[in-house]
This record gives C-alpha cells, sequence and structure tokens, in this order.
C-alpha cells in the first residue's frame, strides 16, 4: 500500500488543479519559502479526516479554499482528492485503488467521498485505522510538529504508539461502549423512578374510577332530562311560528304587485326620455363641433391664400436678384494660365542646372573624405606603436615596483606574525585559568539542583492532591445536586399521594364554622405502621376534625344525602364528645400513649425469646400535635396491639382474648373476627410518612450540599496557594536551570576559545615559514624588472599630422559647397511645383464659373413656374372659403331646431319623475308591513337555531332526531329500581333535572377517563417491568464487551510498547553515538491508562529534563522517537515537513541514512530545503509561486 496520487483544487495556495503523484520511495518536495509547499502536508491530512483549523496553520475551517489575490477572484470551493495503492489489500476494500475525497464549501457545507460514493466522515477514520492511521497523524509530521511531540504529556505520546498499533477504533468501540452504560444507568434509573411513582398511583386512580362510575349514572340523567326539555321548547317554537305564518294576508301582496307594476312603467318611460335627451345631446355636440371645424377651415383657406400671395411677390424678387449677379468670365481665367505655364517652362530649366551642379558638389566631397581617411589610418599605427612602447615600459616599471611593495608587506606580515604568536601564547593562559573557574562554578549550581527538584517535586505532589480533592468533592458536589433533584421529585409525587378525597376537599375548601383539618394531617405514624393505624381506626383516620355534633350535623346537610364522609370530634371539645355514630370516648383526662405503654405489661408471643421484639402496643407508633385527638387515639387503640404477621395475631388473641391484634399489613384479628382492612387512608398515611421522611432527607442533602460548596470553596483556595508555591518553586528551578546552561556555555565557550587560540597560535608558526621564502622570491623579483627597465631606451611621443589637417580643411569646404547647392536645388524646385499648381487652378476656376451660370439660369425658370402656381393656389383657397360660410349657415338652424325638442323631453321628464316619488312611497310602506311580519318569524328561528345548537353540544341529536326521540308524545323512563315508566310532564321532568345537577355538583369534578387510564396503567407498569429487565441485560453485555476491549487494547499496547522502547534505543544510540536514551511508562502496573517518558542524556551531556537540550537536539530525540514508532509498527507511508531543518551536516547524515532504511518498508514524502535530503530522493516535485499568489507545481525523476 502507498500514496499514488494527490489532486489539489481551490485548496489554499493551489487555486488551479494540481496533481501530485507519488511512487514508493523517498519524494521530496522542494520550492522557495512561501511557495506553498506545507499545503501539501496540509491537503494530505485535510483529505485524511483533520478537524482542527488550528493543525491547518488557520484560524477557522474555511481558510483552506483559496481566498483570491489581486490578479485571481478567491473560489467557492476547495477540494482534494486522495489515491492510495491499495494492491496489497491493506485497506479491507475490494478494490485494487482507493480514492478519498473531501470538498469544502465557503457556505459552510462539506462532503465525503470514497471512490466516488458519498461517505461519512466516521467511515474514512475507520477505513484509516484498519492501516494504522488514526486522528492522531503520526505519520503526517508537519512544520513544528516535531516539538510538539518532544513537549507531549505522557497520554499523548501514549496516543501515538496506540494510533500505530491500531487500537484506537477499539477504544472508540469502548468508549462508545461506556456511553451507553452511562446512559443505560440514566434510563434505568429513570425507569426505577417512574415505576415507583406508577405504584403509587394504581390506588388513587382506582379510586377514580369508582366516583367516575357513580357520576356516569348521575349524567345519563341529566341528559335525559335536558334533551325532554329542550324538545318541548322546540315543539312549542315550531307551533308559534306556524302560526305567524298563516297570520299574513294576499291582498298586500297583489297591491305591492300593482304597484311595482306601476313603477317599472314609469322607469322605463323615463329610461326612454332620457336615452333620447341623451341621443339629443350627441347630436348637437356633433353640429357644434361641424360647425366650430367650418369656422377653423374657413380662416385656414384665408391664411393658404395670403401666404401663396406672399410666396409669389419673394419668388419674381429672387428672379430679379440672379440676372444682377457679376463674376469673371472663363475667357479671363484661361488667358491668365496660359502666362502661368510660360513661367513654369522656365523654372523647369533652372531645376534641371542646380541639380547637375549638387551631382559636382558631392562627388568632390567623397574623393575628399577618402583621402582624409588614409591619412587618419596612417596617424593611428604611429600612435599605437608609441603606445606600445610606452605599454612595454611602464609595465617594468609597475612589476619593479610591486616586488618593491611586495618585500615591505612582506617584512611587515613577518613582524605581526611573531605578534600573533606571543598574544596567542598569552591568551591560551589566560583563558585555561578562566576555564578552571567556570568549571568551578557549574559545580557549585549542580549541587543545588536536587533539593529544588525536592522542593518542587513536593509542591506539585501537593498540588496534585488538592486538584484530586477538588475533582472529589465537585462530584460528590453533583452527587448531591442529583439526591436532591431526585428527593424533589419524590416529594412532588409523594404529595399527590397525600390529597384527599372529593368530599373532604369540598368540606375544608367550604369554610364552614367549626370544621379543622383531615385526621391524616394531624397524625405522626411510625414508618411501616401505616396500613395497621388505618386499618384499627378504619373511618376515624379518613374523616375531618370538627368541634361538636352540631358542626357535623351541619355539615352533612351542606354536602346532601348523596355522600359518604366521616367527621370526628375529638374528645374534650366540650360536652359534646366522641365521634359521630361511634360510642363516647370516656370521661376525664385520658393517660398519654407514653404512660399507657409504661403502664400496662405487653402479651408476650409463645415460643419468642423475647415478646417486645415482635408485640407493641399501637399507641406507641401514633401520635397527634392535637391533646384532644390524642386522648380519642389513646381510648380507641387502648386495647390494640401491633405484630408482625397474621400468625403472631394469633397468638397474641389466643393467650389475651380480650385484646385487638393488628399486622402491619393491614390484617385485624379479635377473638370474634379476622378480617383485612386496605383503605385509601393508610396509603395516604403512608405517603404522608414517606413525604415527611424526603423532605427531612431534603433538608439534610441541603445541608450536605452547602457543606460541600464550602470545602470547594476551601480547597479551591488551597489549591491556588499550592499551585503558586509549585509555580515558584518551577521558577526557581527553571532559575537553576537557567543558570546551569549558562555556566555549561561559558565552559563550552572559553573551550572554544582555548582551541581557537592553540589554531591561530599553531597558524602563525605556519606562516612564518611560508613568509620567509615568499620574502626571498620578491627580492629576486625586485632585481630582475630593475636591470630590464635599464635596458629599455627612450621613446618619441609626437606624431606629424600636417597633411591630414589640410584634407580635413578641405572636406570641410567642400561639405559647406554642397549645402548650397542643395538650398539653390530646393529653391527653384518649389518655383516649379507653385507655377504648375497656379495653372491647374485657374483652369479649374473657369470650369467652375461656366457650370455655375448654366445652373443660375436653371434656378430663375423654376422659380418662375413657382410663382405661377401660387396664383392658382390663391384663386382656389378663395373659392374654398365661400363654400364654407354657406355650410356654417345651414350648421345654424339644425342646432336650433334640436334644441327645442330637447326642452320637451325635460319636461315631459319632470312629470314623471313626480309620479314614480308617489309609487316608491306607497309600496315602501308595504313592504315595511312585511317585514314586520318576517322579523316576528325570523325571531321564532333564532330561538329554534339556539336551541339546535344546545342540542347538538348536549344531546348530539338534531331538532327532528331531537323530538322524535324525547318530544312531549313519548313517555318518560325509569331510571331506579323502583320507579315506572310514566307520561311527560315539564315539572316533573324540570324538578328530576334539577336534583341531577345538585349531585353531580356534589360528585365534584371526575375523571371519566379513570377506568381506560388505570387499565393503561397498569399495562404501562408492566411495560416499564419488562424494559428494566431488557436494560439490566444490556448493561451486562455492555460490561463484557468494556472488558473483552481492555484485555485486547492492554495486550496490543504492552506489545507495541516493547516494540518501540527496544527500537527507540537502538535509533538513539544511532543518531546521538555515545548517549542514552530511553523510553518508560508512568504506571506499569496499570496499562491502560499509563502514559509514557521520553529519556534522553547526549553523550557528555548531565541534563534530566528535554528543555535543556538544544533545538536541533530537541529535534532529532523527537524524530528518534517517530522513526521507533515506524520501525516497531510499520505504517503504508510518512510524510515529514522540514524536520531535519535544525540539524547540521553530521547528524543530517545519521538521520538520512534511517529515511533510507525506512524507505524499505514505507513511502516517504519529504518537505526539505537540504540539498542532501534531495541526493537520496527517487523523485523530487519542485513547487513556485509567480507574481498572481498561486502555487505550481513541476516534478523530475532521478535515475
Amino acid at each position: 500500500m502507498h500514496l499514488k496520487s494527490l489532486t489539489l483544487r481551490g485548496f489554499k495556495s493551489f487555486a488551479s488543479a494540481t496533481t501530485l503523484r507519488f511512487e514508493p520511495g523517498i519524494t521530496c518536495v522542494v520550492g522557495p519559502n512561501g511557495s506553498g509547499k506545507s499545503n501539501v502536508v496540509d491537503a494530505l491530512s485535510w483529505v485524511m479526516g483533520e478537524q482542527g483549523a488550528k493543525n491547518l496553520r488557520g484560524g477557522k475551517m474555511d481558510d483552506v479554499i483559496f481566498a483570491g489575490t489581486s490578479k485571481r477572484q478567491a473560489l467557492g470551493r476547495a477540494e482534494v482528492t486522495l489515491t492510495i495503492d491499495n494492491t496489497d489489500g491493506a485497506i479491507p476494500v475490494d478494490y485494487t485503488e482507493v480514492t478519498i475525497s473531501r470538498t469544502l464549501f465557503r457556505t459552510g457545507g462539506s462532503e465525503y467521498a470514497v471512490n466516488g460514493t458519498p461517505a461519512r466522515l466516521l467511515d474514512i477514520q475507520e477505513l484509516l485505522n484498519d492501516s494504522g492511521l488514526g486522528k492522531e497523524m503520526h505519520v503526517i509530521v508537519g512544520q513544528g510538529r516535531l516539538d510538539a511531540i518532544l513537549h507531549a504529556d505522557p497520554i499523548e505520546r501514549r496516543s501515538f504508539i496506540e494510533e500505530a498499533a491500531g487500537v484506537l477504533k477499539h477504544r472508540r468501540r469502548k468508549d462508545k461502549a461506556v456511553r451507553k452504560l452511562t446512559g443505560l444507568q440514566t434510563n434505568l434509573d429513570r425507569l426505577s423512578d417512574l415505576r415507583t411513582e406508577l405504584n403509587r398511583q394504581l390506588g388513587p386512580l382506582g379510586r377514580q374510577a369508582e366516583a367516575a362510575q357513580k357520576a356516569a349514572t348521575v349524567q345519563a340523567t341529566l341528559r335525559d332530562s335536558t334533551a325532554r326539555l329542550l324538545a318541548d321548547d322546540t315543539v312549542r317554537l315550531q307551533s308559534s311560528l306556524a302560526s305567524t305564518a298563516s297570520a299574513g294576508g294576499e291582498d298586500g301582496g297583489d297591491r305591492i304587485s300593482d304597484l311595482e307594476h306601476r313603477r317599472s312603467r314609469t322607469e322605463e318611460r323615463l329610461q326612454e326620455i332620457e336615452s333620447r335627451l341623451g341621443t339629443l345631446d350627441s347630436e348637437l355636440e356633433y353640429l357644434r363641433t361641424a360647425e366650430s371645424r367650418t369656422q377653423t377651415q374657413i380662416v385656414r383657406a384665408k391664411g393658404i391664400a395670403q401666404r401663396a400671395e406672399d410666396k409669389r411677390a419673394h419668388l419674381l424678387s429672387e428672379v430679379a436678384s440672379l440676372g444682377r449677379r457679376e463674376s469673371k468670365s472663363p475667357e479671363e481665367l484661361r488667358s491668365q494660365a496660359e502666362h502661368h505655364r510660360e513661367e513654369l517652362g522656365t523654372a523647369e530649366t533652372a531645376v534641371e542646372e542646380s541639380a547637375a551642379a549638387l551631382d559636382r558638389s558631392q562627388m568632390r566631397k567623397e574623393e575628399l573624405a577618402l583621402a582624409l581617411k588614409k591619412a587618419d589610418d596612417e596617424v593611428k599605427a604611429a600612435q599605437l606603436a608609441i603606445t606600445e612602447a610606452i605599454k612595454n615600459r611602464s609595465a617594468l616599471q609597475s612589476k619593479h615596483s610591486q616586488a618593491r611593495e611586495r618585500i615591505s608587506d612582506l617584512t611587515a606580515r613577518i613582524e605581526a606574525n611573531r605578534t600573533e604568536i606571543d598574544t596567542a601564547s598569552a591568551r591560551i593562559a589566560e583563558r585555561r585559568e578562566e576555564l578552571a573557574t567556570a568549571e568551578a562554578a557549574v559545580e557549585g549550581v549542580e549541587a543545588g539542583e536536587s533539593e529544588l527538584d525536592t522542593e518542587y517535586e513536593s509542591a506539585n505532589e501537593a498540588a496534585t492532591s488538592l486538584e484530586t480533592e477538588l475533582e472529589g468533592l465537585r462530584a460528590q458536589k453533583a452527587k448531591t445536586a442529583s439526591e436532591l433533584a431526585s428527593a424533589q421529585a419524590r416529594a412532588e409525587a409523594l404529595s399527590l399521594g397525600t390529597a384527599l378525597e372529593a368530599d373532604l376537599e369540598d368540606i375544608l375548601n367550604a369554610d364552614l364554622p367549626g370544621v379543622g383539618s383531615a385526621v391524616t394531617e394531624r397524625l405522626s405514624v411510625a414508618t411501616g405502621f401505616e396500613m395497621a393505624v388505618a386499618a384499627a381506626l378504619s373511618n376515624t383516620v379518613s374523616g375531618v376534625l370538627v368541634d361538636s355534633g352540631q358542626v357535623a350535623l351541619t355539615v352533612l346537610d351542606h354536602l346532601g344525602e348523596d355522600t359518604n364522609v366521616h367527621l370526628t370530634i375529638p374528645a374534650g371539645a366540650g360536652s359534646r364528645g366522641g365521634a359521630a355514630g361511634k360510642s363516647s370516648a370516656g370521661k376525664g383526662a385520658n393517660p398519654t400513649a407514653e404512660t399507657m405503654a409504661k403502664s400496662r405489661a405487653l402479651p408476650t408471643l409463645t415460643g419468642s425469646a423475647d415478646g417486645k421484639s415482635t408485640v407493641r402496643w399501637l399507641t406507641e407508633v401514633v401520635s397527634s400535635d392535637v391533646p384532644e385527638l390524642t386522648q380519642l387515639l389513646n381510648a380507641a387503640l387502648e386495647t390494640v396491639v401491633c405484630v408482625d404477621d397474621a400468625g403472631s395475631a394469633l397468638s397474641v388473641i389466643d393467650s389475651h382474648p380480650e385484646l385487638t391484634a393488628v399486622t402491619i399489613h393491614g390484617e385485624i384479628v379479635t377473638a370474634t373476627r379476622v378480617s383485612r382492612a386496605r383503605t385509601a387512608s393508610g396509603t395516604r398515611l403512608a405517603s404522608q410518612t414517606a413525604l415527611e421522611e424526603t423532605q427531612a432527607s431534603m433538608s439534610e442533602l441541603q445541608t450536605a450540599h452547602s457543606g460541600v460548596e464550602t470545602d470547594i470553596d476551601r480547597v479551591a483556595a488551597k489549591l491556588t496557594e499550592a499551585k503558586t508555591v509549585a509555580a515558584a518553586a518551577l521558577e526557581k528551578l527553571h532559575s537553576s536551570d537557567a543558570a546551569i546552561m549558562a555556566a555549561g556555555e561559558e565552559v563550552s565557550r572559553i573551550t572554544s576559545d582555548i582551541t581557537t587560540a592553540q589554531t591561530r597560535l599553531q597558524r602563525a608558526k605556519d606562516n612564518e615559514v611560508e613568509l620567509a621564502t615568499r620574502l626571498e622570491t620578491a627580492e629576486r623579483d625586485a632585481r630582475t624588472a630593475e636591470s630590464a627597465l635599464a635596458g629599455a631606451g627612450d621613446v618619441e611621443e609626437v606624431v606629424d599630422t600636417t597633411d591630414r589637417d589640410e584634407l580635413s580643411r578641405q572636406v570641410s569646404q567642400s561639405s559647406e559647397d554642397v549645402i548650397e547647392t542643395r538650398i539653390s536645388h530646393k529653391a527653384a524646385t518649389d518655383r516649379a511645383r507653385f507655377l504648375s499648381d497656379r495653372v491647374d487652378s485657374l483652369l479649374r476656376q473657369a470650369a467652375a464659373e461656366e457650370s455655375a451660370r448654366e445652373q443660375t439660369q436653371r434656378t430663375i425658370a423654376r422659380k418662375k413656374r413657382s410663382a405661377a402656381s401660387a396664383v392658382l393656389i390663391v384663386e382656389t383657397a378663395q373659392n374654398a372659403t365661400a363654400l364654407a360660410e354657406t355650410t356654417v349657415t345651414e350648421l345654424a338652424s339644425q342646432i336650433q331646431v334640436l334644441v327645442e325638442e330637447r326642452g320637451q323631453m325635460r319636461e315631459e321628464k319632470g312629470h314623471l319623475g313626480e309620479e314614480l316619488g308617489t309609487t316608491r312611497t306607497e309600496l315602501q310602506r308595504l313592504k315595511d308591513a312585511a317585514a314586520e311580519a318576517e322579523l316576528a318569524k325570523e325571531r321564532f328561528r333564532l330561538k329554534l337555531e339556539e336551541i339546535e345548537n344546545r342540542a347538538g353540544e348536549e344531546t348530539g341529536l338534531s331538532l327532528e332526531r331531537l323530538v322524535e326521540l324525547y318530544g312531549p308524545h313519548t313517555p318518560v323512563p325509569a331510571f331506579g329500581e323502583d320507579e315506572e315508566e310514566r307520561p311527560y310532564v315539564r315539572a316533573e321532568v324540570e324538578k328530576r333535572h334539577k336534583q341531577a345537577t345538585a349531585a353531580l355538583k356534589r360528585i365534584g369534578t371526575v375523571n371519566p377517563l379513570a377506568l381506560e387510564e388505570y387499565e393503561a396503567l397498569k399495562e404501562r407498569h408492566q411495560f416499564l417491568e419488562k424494559q428494566i429487565t431488557d436494560i439490566e441485560t444490556s448493561r451486562k453485555d455492555l460490561m463484557k464487551l468494556v472488558d473483552e476491549v481492555d484485555r485486547h487494547v492492554e495486550r496490543v499496547f504492552a506489545e507495541a510498547y516493547a516494540d518501540t522502547a527496544r527500537e527507540f534505543e537502538d535509533i538513539f544510540s544511532r543518531l546521538f553515538p555515545g548517549g542514552e536514551g530511553s523510553l518508560s511508562l508512568t504506571d506499569p502496573d496499570d496499562m491502560l491508562t499509563t502514559g509514557v517518558d521520553v529519556h534522553a542524556r547526549p553523550a557528555g551531556k548531565k541534563v534530566k529534563r528535554l528543555s535543556l537540550l538544544s533545538g536541533g537536539e530537541r529535534s532529532l530525540v523527537a524524530v528518534a522517537m517517530l522513526v521507533a514508532i515506524f520501525k516497531a509498527r510499520p505504517s503504508p507511508f510518512y510524510v515529514m515537513d522540514e524536520v531535519e531543518a535544525a540539524l547540521d551536516d553530521l547528524n543530517l547524515s545519521r538521520l538520512l541514512t534511517v529515511f533510507e532504511e525506512l524507505q524499505d518498508s514505507s513511502q516517504l514524502i519529504v518537505i526539505t530545503h537540504q540539498k542532501r535530503t534531495m541526493e537520496i530522493a527517487d523523485a523530487l516535485y519542485g513547487v513556485t509561486m509567480h507574481g498572481d499568489g498561486v502555487s505550481k507545481v513541476i516534478s523530475q525523476r532521478i535515475p
């Protein structure tokens, strides 16, 4: 498996579609800074599912989309496609190639695809996990990643090994299972609470169902009486409506018909008159318009005649003006042209003569120029010979001078070299003394390092302990808050169970004088004995406290006959002591329950070692804050004991038949009867007791919650103080580290200075011999140059140029002659051209004058014809004016006739309008009378409609069906056993309706769906039981799955860690010869959560922390760890972005050797600037960026 290709479209600086094709081996990507090399690494991370924008060197995810430049617009999406060669089947899919693509739109949308099929991010991650690639992306080492790996905490380092070992997907399964377990536990708690609540709701809901059944009978009676009363009202209203409809007569209708007929005829005649008036108005408008139009035509004809006359006069004037035009004749113009043609011949002769003179001057100039060039060449040759002789002499002089200067320089350098030898020797001695001092300082600083380490570790451990304590307190706070919320929910549910019955609620809400509270509200029963107390007290415990028997009777009268309520009169409440319907509670003050219990001996059970452990007086478990009620309880329970079960109760009665035994389950045993009492009062007592306990528990939880919050504040303050102490200790430790590093650097600097001084001393000694040899050579060269200079003679430095100067003067004179001849030739040429143009112009003017004279004659003839036409127009206009005036007279006569007819029509219209008003008044009076009768019928209809609406709402029947089933003609059915069917009598039905309404009010609000709700609640309870069983089974299965995953992860990680630790030691010894490096576990006893620490000590250094290493050493240690993981659990490919940037040449050589080993099992893609890294590559990709801000790629395979 290896990466086959990577295609980028709109990703960061790759605006255009760019494809990089990879082969097995090492591929290097090179290019200048800022060209976009690292964007290739970001693209690989992104397409494989990277979700952190910061890991992609951005602020937000849409920063990966090409943002545009000054020369190119921004793009709307980024897409990266990665093709992986899967020939070896490393990815478990049935394809030899797997193509993963990811697209991000600027609008926020994102898409993944595998081989063109849409996929989820989870699908991509699981696909890559199977080949050792995970979310940590340990195979992609980007810029700055090395230092992050080195400074990672032990858990993060563990994740690198786990990812390479391929256990991340198993951890994901475990995390998912743990989340499910948490959710299952939450669901289980909720279901348990629901089950408890349903158990408490079943009892009250059963009582509601009983009340609903009773209310249904009363509602049936009420519905029947309501329907019969509505049917009776319907029959009566229908009778009234029929009588009202027959009261109207037919005479009114006939009179209305006659008046409407007369009104129609009048309105038709008025419409005809209106139509004729409209026609007359239209005709008058037409005639008046025609008259006005004819008047306008008369005025227009007169205007046309006047304009035609004016035009004729103007045309005759223009004809006279054209006859008087003056200009030169064509013959005169042709004569002038002939004169200028003669002058043109003379000028052309002068042009020819000047051209010949110009040719002669130019030939003379060229001959003199050739002679001057030859003279110049001779002068230059003479000057060159002189220059060469001077140059040779200067060279000899320069060589002699250089030799002398070299002698002086070498002499000075020899002196300086001897001074350098003395200085270097003195500096070596001085720096050796400083080295001894610096080494002593290093030993002094390192002596206090262990104490600072101990101080920091103690402070850090204290802070860690306080953090653990704080986390525990916060967990305890969350737990108490959860328990408090559960208690509040339980209290709310219990408060529903303590609700009183409807009759008791009616009594307590009626504000009757002398009525107190419910008995159950004033009792306090020990937990577990509620059913026993309710069974022993029977109706007393479910009643209401009243002041006297008279008050009790008043309450019963208020409730009516159909009630079932018990009223308790506490003993000592006046002379009316005792309970209504019960025997008297006794006379005088009764002893308290505690006194009675102490004064009486408890019966002992047969076969019981300690009778008091199973038998107790019932007065010991019940009490009240009302003294009178306490006396009543003591009297009622004086002979009642409480036992655990029915068998114990029989044993007590056998030995003490005068007693009454009650079990904690509500069973009553006496000498004459055995019964079981399951009352709602017992349930309410139990709910009330549980509610009180819950409220007490809530108070305790609230107190505990407040205490935990106080502890959290206290521990948080201590933690802040401990962190401050730890930070101060760490600062001291850092200062000590800095001092150690500074002292070590000083030792290194002094050692380097000594080495440098020794090197300079040796170099100076070597230079001394070399300088002596060079001085001897320089003296010999000086002597040789001096001899050669003496043998050279003097040199003539002046050349004779007299002949050349004369030729130069003659050439200048010849040039002036050529210029003067050219000027004369130009003047003659211009004169000839002017005369030629003048002749042509005069000839054109003569031809134009002849044409103009012919045009004038034609214009005069045309204007004379136009003047004759204007005379005809004047005559025609005058005839049209006379005809139009005759037409105007005829139109005025027609208008007068139509005006008279319109006046007659308007008079008839007035008479008909008066007649129509009278008819309409009479017709309206008759219609009002008919409307009054219709209004009365409408009122009856509205009442019927109201009854129909009531019938629909209250009975669901239409009026016809209501009258048919419940009308007065139908007998009233019997609803009681002692009743018989009888005829309808409205008074009796109204009385029954009133009684049913009162009875329904006494019953109060009922739940009509109680029976259905009760059955549904039982079914839901059974369903919850089944759900709880299923959840508990699923929880066991998930726990088993978590255990299996833990065992697998523990085994795989242990193996991977052992291999990685072995490889790390090997790689470290190769990258740091003579150094020591190892991996260790932070908690070897817990392989599931232990972290991984890195220990590294290069040769010749004593460092306990990686932060004390140099930048290059830290990079090399991080690379060593990554390579160890790579070799322990090889991945198909690795991508490294400038990981060797901080390495020197020696360390780079070691790292490249490791790279060459890795390429045997994996594909390497390296972003680099190092030439030596490029040399080991199998292929090179170059990334460039021009002025448009877009990255481009070129590739080169290396044979």
